[in-house]
Order: C-alpha cells, then sequence, then structure tokens
C-alpha cells in the first residue's frame, strides 16, 4: 500500500534582515491556503508540519496522524499502558493515585524469568503456606511457561506473551485456565514482598475462550467393575495406604482436594459423619458429609493404614488408574481412557441419588445444589448398579 503524498515539507530558512536561522514549514491546505511558517527550532516546526500534514489527510479519507512533543519511547509506554487499561480514562486515575500514594519502590532492576523462576521455586520449598500438591502444580506449570517464552525481564512480560503462550498449548480451554491462574500467582509474588520486580500482573488483562465450568460438563461415571478394580488395586498395594483416599472420594464424593486436605480427627466413625472445613471445600462453606455403611467398611479396615493423603500418593494414585486402563496413553500402554479428576465424585453422587431418590438430600451431601443434582444425575445409574456397588466391600484378610 502507498504511502500518502506528503503535502507540506520543512526547510531551513534564513531571515534576510536578521541573518537568523530558523526553520520554514511550507505547503498548500485542501482549501488552496498556501501556508509559510517559520519556527525557531526544528521540533516545534516538526510538530506543526505533523499536524498540517493530519489535518490534510483526515478530511481525505486516510487515518489521522497525530501531533506530539512525546518522543518515540515516551510513545511507546503510552501506548503499552492504554492497553491495560480496560478503559483510557482509567490512566489518569491510575497516575493520580499514584502521585497521591507514592511512587512504590519497584525500580530496582527486575530480573529475567528464569532467575524468577529460580526464585520462586526456592520460595516454595520453604512456604508453609501452601499445600505439597499446590506446589507441584505451580512448579509444573510456571516452569514450563518460562521455559518456552523469550527470557524477557519480569516487569517487561505483557499480555500477549500469555496469550501467545496460551494459544500453541494444545490442552483444552479449562486447562489454559488453569495454567494462567498459576501464572496470575507468580506474577503476584514477583508483586509483593520487598521484590517489587513487576508493577502490574499481565494474567489480568487475558481472556480464555471456550471456558466451561462445572455446571456444564456432562459427568462421568465409573461402571461398577471398574469401581472393584480400582478398589482391589488398592487394597493389594502397600497394605492398602491408598484406600482410604479411595474410598473417601469413590463412596464419600469429596472433590480430590478435599480429601487431601483432610485428617482422620475429622473422621468420626462412631457418629458416621465426615466435617469438612471451609477452607478445605470449593465452596468456601464447610459441610457434614454422611458415613454410611459402605464408606464405614473401607474406613474401618484401614483405618490405621497412615496419612489419608501424602504428597507421594499422586504418582502412586496415577499407577493404580494405569492398573484399571485409566491414564495418558504410553508405548506400554497405549490404549488408556483418559481419567476424569472428579470422575469418583461423579459415580458417588448417581448412585446415591439412585439409593434416596432425594434432591435435597443429595445436594446436601455433596455440596451441590438440587438444579445441579436434576440436570446432571438423575438416570446416569440404574438400580441394580446401585446395589451391586455398595454391596462392594473390603476383602477378608487371610489370618
Amino acid at each position: 500500500m502507498k504511502a500518502p503524498k506528503q503535502r507540506f515539507r520543512i526547510l531551513p530558512y534564513t531571515n534576510p534582515r536578521t541573518e537568523t536561522a530558523s526553520w520554514r514549514v511550507t505547503g498548500t491546505r485542501r482549501n488552496g491556503e498556501r501556508i509559510r511558517e517559520n519556527f525557531a527550532d526544528a521540533p516545534e516546526a516538526q510538530y506543526r508540519h505533523t499536524e498540517l500534514e493530519a489535518e490534510f489527510h483526515a478530511t481525505n479519507g486516510v487515518a489521522a496522524l497525530r501531533a506530539t512533543r512525546l518522543t518515540d519511547e515516551q510513545v511507546g509506554i503510552a501506548e503499552a499502558a492504554f492497553k491495560r487499561m480496560e478503559r483510557d480514562e482509567d490512566l489518569l486515575t491510575a497516575v493520580d493515585h499514584w502521585l497521591r500514594t507514592g511512587k512504590p519502590a519497584t525500580i530496582k532492576e527486575s530480573p529475567r524469568l528464569d532467575e524468577a523462576l529460580k526464585a520462586y521455586e526456592e520460595w516454595l520449598e520453604t512456604t508453609t503456606d501452601l499445600r505439597p500438591i499446590t506446589k507441584g502444580h505451580l512448579r509444573r506449570r510456571v516452569g514450563h511457561f518460562v521455559r518456552n517464552v523469550a527470557n524477557v525481564r519480569v516487569t517487561d512480560v505483557q499480555p500477549d506473551h500469555i496469550e501467545k503462550y496460551l494459544a500453541h498449548r494444545n490442552v483444552s480451554a479449562n486447562t489454559k485456565d488453569a495454567n494462567c491462574r498459576a501464572l496470575s500467582s507468580f506474577f503476584t509474588w514477583c508483586m509483593k514482598g520487598k521484590r517489587h520486580w513487576a508493577i502490574n500482573n499481565p494474567c489480568y488483562a487475558v481472556e480464555i475462550e471456550g471456558l466451561t465450568s462445572d455446571d456444564d460438563r456432562e459427568p462421568v461415571v465409573l461402571a461398577v467393575k471398574e469401581c472393584a478394580a480400582l478398589l482391589r488395586a488398592a487394597e493389594q498395594f502397600e497394605n492398602g495406604r491408598l484406600v482410604p483416599y479411595v474410598a473417601l472420594c469413590l463412596f464419600g464424593g469429596l472433590r480430590p482436594f478435599e480429601t487431601a486436605r483432610l485428617t482422620w480427627e475429622q473422621v468420626n466413625l462412631v457418629d458416621g459423619e465426615i466435617r469438612l472445613k471451609g477452607t478445605q471445600t470449593k465452596t468456601g462453606k464447610g459441610r457434614i458429609v454422611a458415613i454410611e455403611k459402605t464408606l464405614k467398611a473401607w474406613l474401618s479396615r484401614y483405618r490405621k493404614s497412615g496419612e489419608i493423603y501424602c504428597s507421594t500418593y499422586d504418582l502412586e494414585l496415577k499407577n493404580l488408574r494405569a492398573s484399571i486402563g485409566y491414564g495418558a496413553p504410553t508405548k506400554v500402554k497405549p490404549d488408556l481412557k483418559p481419567w476424569v479428576p472428579d470422575v469418583l465424585r461423579h459415580t458417588a453422587i448417581s448412585h446415591y441419588f439412585r439409593a434416596t431418590g432425594s434432591y435435597g438430600r443429595t445436594a446436601e451431601q455433596f455440596g451441590n445444589s438440587e438444579a445441579i443434582i436434576k440436570k446432571h444425575y438423575q438416570g446416569r445409574v440404574s438400580s441394580e448398579d446401585t446395589k451391586q456397588f455398595y454391596a462392594l466391600k473390603p476383602q477378608a484378610r487371610s489370618l
């Protein structure tokens, strides 16, 4: 595409009477008016030249130029700042707040991403504020990002960097969202404490299309024979130390992270209830989970098998699932079916509703709404399936 022809020029000019050097902007406006204006310094002449060119071409359907006294660097900074704002006027609000509350101490040199990642991983090793499973997720997701993008300084990371990285990942929209949330935690950490390596979080401006909530997904339910195979495999592994975790998810319907946060002190086998704290649930609200007979039998048998969950369980549970045909395909087992994280919970809810027929009781037991129970868990299993499901009991131990 040809650039618009310039209608005005800047020429050096010497005043014949005073012999002083200046700069003349000359040309003709669209209405035929002749322009000849003199300026003592070149920047002012350039400013006027740009202004006249913009005025001429704007009336001819060409995108208007903007005359500015800003340097190229200042223009670049301004463009980056506007891109981060939801509304243009927010920029002035942000600047006013900065001037009113004081300039943040962020002007220490920001490290490059690989250096920041190393410091972040060291912090993850020592902090007691996060569960081991959460630390593992953060370490993997942030590490993958850093290894697959340009090694720029933390403060130079823009939303575009995050979006391009996520666009090249061949994963679901929900997995991309999980990655973005992990990166957001990382950049928030970079901003806080004594670090002040950045003044904003680039993830805040990232939008991910195609996200689905738990309310939209069609639940997957394990067949009774698969439930039996999983339980028997758990019993045969190291004296059944994985059994309580599996049973709590499969018969109690706890979410994986709820089970991981549970302690034996919260399991009351005498009164038949589990008390979950608000900090342990998805909704942030505590709930009481009734322990039905089958779950009580499994927990009673394996009560002394150790902790309900520890960090080594992730790999062991992965191997356990692979033993019944589920997991990520490998060269050794290329035909593995995908494992849905909440499939044990979905199975538990489906059978509980079939057994009770009550929307209210089912919703209360599993921390859902009655609408979700009606929408997703009716007719998932048959009465015969449910009879066989609750008949799954621990194997008798040989003397």
